[in-house]
């Protein structure tokens, strides 16, 4: 075997893999058989130059090699490409050592017996492919101990030996490659998820939901509290998301009493970036779509368009209705120009749930292309459904189509994942977000922190030190994994560092802009580290990264508002995350104690939360609105209501200010649908309340319709003042079909 080193790119470090000498034999021999193509060619070049000056015509002779040379080159570039993917190649088995560690522990953490089995660790996968299977494995893996598996006693009551069987098997198909991670544990009780998930509003008694839909539900968990191994609902959803990143799938079989199964179904890489692609055109603009995504061509007249109730427009495709779209227009191109009317090219794609016609302007032939994905800030608008570009023969330059996501766009699926749930109305990313649906707390502000005393610092030090010292001592041994070679530290440490650098930007645009997304991608570049540190046995940056997690979840949920310091904490936090990265696996890094009693001090200040009554906080209060209320609203605003943020301050004296607020609300509800108020409605109610309340609601009156009506009683209900402001944070498409 012989060891080569490629430097990577953007910050990557160092990449290794172990390359064989049979593998490089063939290359030295394919590097020689190009040179004697590029000779031929040359030499044929300098021939045809000869005949066109000198005006004589090509001989057969000419023609013959031209034919050869061609042949030569698709079939050295065929080897090329195969031998390229065989290098790439390696064992899952090697994947699957990784994770005995972490298993132990999990086990010694969890009281539990578990023996972790593998099987068909010789199948071979892409060697990226392996690197990115690790965190959705360990995830699942984590959730099997966790959730999975019973204690002994639990498990001797069942009659079952007392310790648990966890098996992580691989099974190669002929286009892909299956990874099975089974248990023998309690399974899943199906009616408890269902139950759970409607309690928490991310589900409806009328949706029809899949078991596994649900646990890959972004902020989904049974547990009350999280813990260092799970509870956080976001370790399945990720699962999900990274696996269908590389086009697999996942799949739940679950058995009650017996245990559970996941299968990760990944396609094997056919060459690297590399696709077999119909060329289309619309109006001047070629895409190429792939061919395996290609169900169908047709040339339709116009009038075999039809158009429904529930359909804009669809043709009859073997008999079914498949619904019809303009390539062009999906992807933000305007409308494809016909060359001939009385033809409408169609071209019937397949993504992973559904297939959709799409109306083209001229079908070009098939060709194999290189794609180059797109930089993420090549463009200044929005490539939703474009995977990259191409040049297709004759230097033209083309875009390659993300047939997936285009499908997702034109049938209302989710773009995250093919399993994972987004809102069922399916907004684009510029509309309503529905990315944590967890039970959110509408009062939001937290009082000022307050300094600590020397006592209370000398005393939480002691705590947090020795808490910190029994949690390592029953975690872990004071060392690097012991299972891991020298090459997987350096390569799980080169992923902390560049995982740890992208959370900083992430958190660097969330402090100007609490997007949903960016806090979603906080959440999953955190918890990926925190893996990675328990895989390297690193205790004391692992129990960190799990504070800094529980810090960014009282976020979410708006327990805590974003402020400098909050800030200052995460970003010292990740740097100290960071600075663990660099000393190991030399040193241990040890805990940061100043660092922890901030984080403890913003963690006490949530015990004595109060409701909002301060009228110009409530002004900077921001609305967080739960599943059922988004669709509330959404509904009103389809209706042809106006949403309303309304600000209302009393006059002091006449009345107590808890009991006009609430009167003042039900005034409210005979011109509207009131959504949500700051305080809120039981707050009001136990008579937290201060001189003013802020209101969100849809109303059918206009803007200076309102006005007037509040004008009316604002005497009555001794009002000092209101202002309502028609609502932009949810931007809502008319169009959009409910």
């Amino acid at each position: 075997m012989s060891e080569t080193s490629t430097n990577q790119i953007q910050g990557r470090g160092v990449d290794r893999m172990l390359v064989r000498l049979e593998h490089l034999d063939k290359l030295l021999n394919l590097a020689g058989e190009v040179i004697i193509t590029s000779s031929t060619l040359h030499e044929l070049q300098r021939d045809m130059v000869d005949a066109v000056t000198h005006h004589r015509s090509m001989t057969e002779a000419d023609l013959q090699i031209i034919k050869s040379a061609d042949e030569a080159s698709a079939r050295i570039s065929q080897d090329l490409h195969d031998l390229v993917m065989a290098i790439r190649m390696v064992e899952i088995g090697e994947t699957f050592k990784l994770f005995r560690r972490p298993v132990r522990d999990l086990g010694r953490n969890l009281k539990k017996e578990i023996d972790l089995k593998f099987e068909g660790e010789k199948v071979l996968v892409d060697k990226a492919l392996a690197e990115r299977l690790v965190e959705p494995l360990l995830h699942i893996l984590r959730n099997a101990a966790d959730h999975g598996l019973e204690t002994p006693i639990e498990r001797i009551h069942e009659n079952k030996s007392e310790t648990g069987i966890i098996l992580l098997k691989a099974i190669e198909h002929e286009h892909e490659a299956e990874i099975v991670i089974s248990d023998d544990g309690r399974g899943i009780n199906e009616q408890k998820i269902i139950e759970h998930a409607q309690k928490l509003g991310l589900i409806h008694n009328t949706e029809q939901l899949t078991i596994l839909q649900i646990l890959c539900m972004s902020g989904f968990s049974t547990k009350e509290k999280a813990t260092d191994t799970s509870g956080r609902g976001v370790g399945l959803d990720l699962v999900n998301t990274m696996v269908s990143e590389f086009g697999g799938t996942v799949e739940l079989e679950n058995q009650p009493k017996r245990g559970c199964t996941f299968r990760l179904h990944i396609p094997k890489l056919k060459a690297v970036n590399i696709i077999d692609a119909l060329i289309v055109r619309c109006s001047s603009t070629l895409y190429a779509l792939s061919i395996d995504q290609v169900v169908s061509l047709q040339g339709i007249k116009p009038e075999q368009i039809q158009a429904s109730m529930d359909r804009e427009r669809f043709i009859k495709y073997l008999g079914n209705p498949i619904a019809l779209f303009d390539l062009a227009e999906l992807l933000g191109g305007g409308i494809s120009v016909q060359d001939n009317p009385e033809v409408v090219p169609v071209v019937i794609i397949e993504g992973k749930k559904e297939r959709i016609a799409c109306i083209v302007t001229e079908f070009l032939a098939p060709s194999k292309l290189v794609n180059v994905p797109l930089a993420k800030d090549m463009f200044d608008r929005d490539v939703t459904g474009i995977a990259g570009t191409c040049i297709i023969s004759g230097g033209r330059v083309g875009m390659t189509v993300d047939i997936n996501t285009v499908v997702a766009m034109a049938t209302g699926v989710s773009f995250k994942t093919d399993e994972g749930h987004d809102d069922a109305l399916s907004f684009s990313k510029h509309e309503v977000s529905d990315v944590e649906k967890d039970d959110f707390v509408f009062n939001s502000s937290v009082p000022g922190s307050t300094m600590m005393t020397h006592t209370q610092e000398e005393l939480l030090t002691k705590a947090k030190l020795s808490a910190q010292r029994d949690r390592i001592a029953n975690r872990i041994e004071e060392s690097i994994q012991k299972d891991l070679t020298d090459t997987d530290i350096s390569d799980l440490l080169t992923e902390l560092s560049r995982g740890l650098m992208e959370l900083q930007d992430v958190l660097l645009s969330l402090e100007n802009d609490k997007d949903p997304e960016l806090m979603k991608e906080a959440f999953r570049r955190l918890h990926a580290g925190k893996g990675n540190f328990t895989m390297l046995g690193v205790g004391v940056s692992a129990s960190l990264a799990h504070e800094l997690e529980t810090l960014l979840d009282h976020l979410r949920k708006d327990r805590i508002e974003m402020s400098q310091e909050l800030m200052d904490i995460l970003l010292d936090g990740v740097a100290e995350l960071n600075a663990a990265t660099k000393m190991l696996p030399q040193q241990m890094p040890e805990n940061n104690t100043a660092l922890l009693i901030r984080i403890d001090t913003i963690m006490r200040s949530l015990e004595n939360k109060e409701p909002i009554t301060d009228p110009d906080q409530l002004l900077g209060t921001a609305f967080t609105l739960v599943p059922t209320v988004e669709l509330q609203l959404l509904g009103a605003l389809k209706q042809g209501a106006q949403a309303y943020e309304t600000f209302i301050r009393f006059k002091p004296g006449r009345q107590a200010e808890f009991l006009v607020a609430y009167l003042t609300l039900r005034k409210l509800c005979y011109h509207g649908t009131i959504l949500a108020t700051l305080p809120s409605i039981s707050d009001i109610e136990n008579g937290y309340c201060g001189s003013a309340i802020k209101v969100l609601w849809a109303s059918p009156l206009k803007p200076d319709a309102l006005k007037e009506a509040i004008d009316r009683w604002a005497l009555l209900f001794n009002i000092a003042e209101h202002h309502s402001v028609p609502t932009t944070v949810f931007r809502y498409d008319t169009n959009t079909e409910i």
